[in-house]
């Protein structure tokens, strides 16, 4: 369930970050008028996704710490840590949430990628409006 919200929010984004980026003759001037904004709201979805990556790692160390535990008191045989963590990576739970950070990864990687685009805009758009002088004289 997740792995599809994470995989339309992906797509959402691209699809936002397309209206965001497209600059022709008519709308420059917006743009270039928006682009500390547009670069304030790609930013803060990349700290947000940061920090929903953090709190699922914590989770899943949680899970998979309680796992051991259970299971080290549990088994008729004396187990030791990392054994029984081995033994519990294994369990849905943590493969879901492993599913879960993986898709949270791209999308961190899709968002820090932006943002380069975007620091880099601010010099397209100088170019643009270079070019644009030009062809006026």
């Amino acid at each position: 369930m997740l792995l599809f919200i994470h995989m339309e929010l992906l797509y959402k984004y691209i699809e936002e970050l397309d209206a965001d980026t497209s600059i022709n003759e008519f709308n420059i001037r917006d743009v270039q008028m928006k682009l500390p904004a547009i670069k304030h709201k790609w930013a803060g979805r990349l700290i947000r996704s940061k920090i929903e990556l953090a709190g699922l790692e914590k989770k899943k160390n949680i899970i998979i710490d309680d796992a051991v535990r259970q299971l080290i008191e549990k088994s008729p045989v004396k187990l030791s840590v990392p054994l029984a963590r081995n033994r519990v990576i294994d369990l849905d739970s943590v493969k879901t949430i492993n599913d879960e950070i993986n898709n949270l990864e791209l999308i961190i990687e899709f968002l820090g990628k932006m943002e380069r685009i975007l620091n880099s805009m601010t010099f397209d758009i100088k170019n643009l409006t270079e070019i644009m002088k030009l062809e006026l004289q």
